[in-house]
């Protein structure tokens, strides 16, 4: 008799509806799965320690090729799947909408027998399964957005252990610094390409791993620290509004790392309900062509 496998709460996934612009009217990528004889969405599982939105834009170059930028977050699909052992379990699929950044499909092999490109309505005719295309529907319905990241920095030696009076030179413990190399894949996943920071050592060295293999400068906000905010509130708060409108002037998609006690402005500015935000937490919100919210996602890697 065949072993059973053995699942401890739902698998988990995550994928996106990769969108592009056409002439009548917008294109999706599918791949077709010989093994299963289906047209899907591309997705795939969440590795160990593993973000749902690195996952994402990870699955997504395996299956397809495509490198995006993830967008708009969209609903979770939960179904039942058949596990090799025999049994089903329970899988919980998160999904973004996302556009291309290089539209090099990858060649055929075992696990996707072919990758296209369809209008949206062959699309949703294409796809096997109900909850696909609910989930395309919606994500069609999305307005254009820009991700525009508040990051609090990793943790940093306390202040107690600290050097009186030089509180812009407190580092990162060990543990902060494992947090800043986890940060790259979640910035990788919405595209960033604008880094800015407050001046003061631990905000820096959170943003450096992920700027030093994406090739950005990293702009240093002299108004964004800790006693700017306290001291010049006023000025504060603009430096927070300009970033955001200069982001969705620019469209380029941005990260700014800044302190726990200043992050209560940048949440106001930018209409999100106060909360406490924790070490390497990043709020990524998404902002249409006024600046508005449209959407936010909170991510903290392990």
């Amino acid at each position: 008799m065949a072993k059973k496998s053995s699942v401890t709460g739902p698998i988990r996934a995550a994928g996106a509806v990769v969108l592009r612009s056409a002439p009548s009217e917008p294109e999706v990528a599918l791949v077709y799965r010989e093994r299963y004889d289906d047209w899907t969405l591309p997705k795939g599982k969440l590795k160990a320690g593993e973000l749902a939105c690195e996952a994402a834009a990870r699955e997504v170059a395996e299956e397809t090729g495509l490198a995006i930028r993830l967008g708009v977050p969209l609903d979770r699909a939960h179904y039942r799947v058949r596990l090799k052992g025999g049994g089903k379990a329970d899988k919980v699929v998160d999904y973004w909408v996302a556009t291309v950044t290089d539209q090099t499909l990858r060649p055929p092999d075992g696990e996707i027998s072919a990758v296209v490109w369809l209008g949206v309505s062959e699309a949703s005719d294409r796809l096997t399964y109900r909850h696909d295309r609910a989930v395309l529907e919606q994500a069609v319905a999305q307005p254009p957005t820009l991700p525009f990241v508040v990051l609090r920095h990793a943790k940093a030696v306390k202040r107690s252990d600290w050097k009186p009076g030089d509180e812009h030179t407190r580092p990162l413990t060990p543990y902060g610094k494992r947090q800043a190399a986890r940060l790259r894949g979640l910035l990788a996943a919405y595209g960033i390409d604008d880094v800015r920071s407050s001046p003061w050592l631990r905000c820096l060295r959170t943003v450096v791993p992920y700027a030093d293999v994406d090739g950005a400068d990293i702009t240093v906000e002299p108004d964004l620290t800790e006693h700017a905010a306290k001291q010049h509130p006023v000025r504060h708060r603009r430096t927070w509004q300009r970033l955001r409108d200069e982001a969705v002037r620019d469209q380029v998609p941005t990260v700014v790392c800044g302190h726990r006690p200043a992050l209560p402005t940048a949440l106001e500015v930018l209409g999100i309900a106060p909360r406490k935000v924790r070490t390497a937490e990043a709020l990524v919100v998404h902002l249409d062509a006024d600046g508005c919210t449209v959407a936010q996602e909170w991510h903290r890697p392990d």
